[in-house]
Order: C-alpha cells, then sequence, then structure tokens
C-alpha cells in the first residue's frame, strides 16, 4: 500500500504506528521518499479484510469480530506516548486519565481495522489522525463514528453491520462515555466532516454535541 501526505504528518503517522505496533499489528515501513516537502511511504498489506467487509459477508461472525475490534482499545491504552506525537487538540480537561499521554489512533471504524477468517484482529490500519492524550477520547471517537456518522447511520439496518456495532459497543464499554468526552467527540466530528456534509446533515451531531454540553453542566 502507499501513502502520500505531508512530511510532518506523515513523520506523526509513522511514530504513532511504530510505537503501536509493540502491542497492535500495523503495517511495516517497506520504504520512503521525499519530495518537496512530500512524503510516500510504501507500507506492507496486511492479511485480513476490513471487519465491515466480513460483517456483510459473514454475518454469523459479526458479533466476533465486534469484540475482537473492540479489545483495540485496552491494548493501544499500554502504549506511551513517543516523541514526534503531538497531543491531541482540545482535550477537555478534568477526564479520566488525563494525566496519561497515550498514543490515540482517533479513527477506529469498521474499515479501518482488519480481521482474519475468524474474526481474530489482523491489523490497525490508518494511522493519520495520530495524536496522544487520555486513552478514554479514542473511545468516545468511535463511540461517535459508529452512532453518529451519516455514512454509518445508513447501514445501521444491516444485520451483520448491526451485530458488528452493537459488540464492538460492548467490548469497549462505548456506551459509558463520560458527558465531556462525549462533547469533544461530536466537535471533532462537526469539524471532521464539515467539508463532506451540508450542516443540515449533521444537525443530529450538534444536537448530540447540545445534549453531552448540558450533561457535562450538570455534573
Amino acid at each position: 500500500m502507499l501513502r502520500v501526505g505531508h512530511r510532518a504528518r506523515m513523520d506523526t503517522e509513522l511514530a504513532a504506528a511504530t510505537a503501536a505496533g509493540g502491542m497492535l499489528p500495523v503495517p511495516r515501513v517497506l520504504g520512503r521518499a521525499e519530495v518537496d516537502g512530500t512524503s510516500a511511504v510504501l507500507l506492507e498489506r496486511l492479511p485480513g479484510q476490513p471487519a465491515a467487509d466480513l460483517a456483510r459477508q459473514r454475518p454469523s461472525l459479526a458479533r466476533a469480530a465486534g469484540w475482537a475490534c473492540g479489545g483495540v482499545y485496552a491494548l493501544l491504552a499500554r502504549v506511551s506516548r513517543p516523541a514526534g506525537v503531538p497531543p491531541v487538540r482540545n482535550a477537555p480537561s478534568g477526564l479520566i486519565g488525563s494525566d496519561r499521554a497515550c498514543v490515540l489512533h482517533l479513527d477506529l471504524h469498521p474499515f479501518n481495522v482488519l480481521v482474519g477468517g475468524n474474526a481474530e484482529l489482523t491489523g490497525v490500519l490508518d494511522w493519520a489522525n495520530a495524536a496522544a492524550g487520555p486513552p478514554v477520547l479514542d473511545r468516545a471517537r468511535s463511540w461517535a463514528i459508529l452512532t453518529l456518522d451519516p455514512a454509518v447511520r445508513a447501514r445501521r439496518d444491516q444485520p451483520g453491520w448491526r451485530a458488528l456495532a452493537d459488540a464492538w459497543a460492548e467490548a469497549a464499554a462505548l456506551r459509558d462515555m463520560p458527558a465531556m468526552a462525549r462533547a469533544w467527540a461530536c466537535q471533532f466530528m462537526l469539524t471532521d466532516l464539515a467539508r463532506r456534509y451540508p450542516r443540515s446533515d449533521l444537525r443530529h451531531v450538534s444536537e448530540a454535541l447540545a445534549r453531552a454540553e448540558a450533561d457535562t453542566a450538570a455534573g
């Protein structure tokens, strides 16, 4: 696989992935070239397939795949921040674990996590959003993706997807999220998707943000 991006961003991505590689299967770097501030990185192709594809093709394994994916957070929380990985932006203070600077993937969803034929974890891809911060923010980000992202909501009636997402949420306790972490994740999503969707398509995200902020204020 070939990834191309700004040199500084690729440095961060590779530093985070390399650090996480001590706990999780991540692609090895096979080669890298630099041209005028842009990096082209050749990465190893890992075995398996996206969990989303397995859930669609083999719904009977969807729950097992969800549990495998949901186990990623506990492993990643054990990876301390390496040099070259900046702190996550706008992290709320007062979160449990806010004194810990762990590697955060911040884009863990069923197309970025690979599983094998027996629903076992075989890879974690796409570290482009990587940062460092309290582990709960990685869970909050996935909670937002699996419940609020418009592309994901369009799939929620598919039996395999629903089983995958439900097991993922159970394994990672995504439904047990501090209000301030939910608020942070909603704001992250609004910023991230602003160029891809009109504001009207993200109204439900704004409403979830308002609820989370109200819950935070209520204590």
